[in-house]
């Protein structure tokens, strides 16, 4: 995540994410996520939710998880269903 997270740095986390998760940098779980920086179902990305009416509600049609750093892709879930990504923290702060 550099430039925000440099290489060898210490974050900060805050659990219970509240409100709109738009734009924002959050460690993401998900099963079907295979970072290729760790290889592991857990990333921190920026979080990018498109989504469209369904019934009384709406769904996400897709949640790109966007790198900062441009030598790295995104990773894109699409189709997701709400609980099969798990938002466990928010970015907070970088301790370097």
């Amino acid at each position: 995540m550099e430039p925000r997270i440099p290489n060898g740095s210490f974050c900060l986390f805050a659990d219970n994410v509240a409100g709109s998760r738009q734009a924002k940098i959050l460690l993401v779980q998900h099963r079907d996520i295979s970072d290729p920086e760790n290889g592991g179902s857990y990333t921190v990305k920026r979080y990018v939710s498109i989504k469209e009416p369904a019934d009384d509600s709406w769904r996400h049609t897709e949640i790109p998880l966007e790198p900062l750093n441009p030598s790295f892709e995104s990773i894109v879930l699409k189709d997701v269903m709400e609980d099969d990504v798990r938002v466990i923290a928010e970015v907070v702060d970088v301790l370097g």
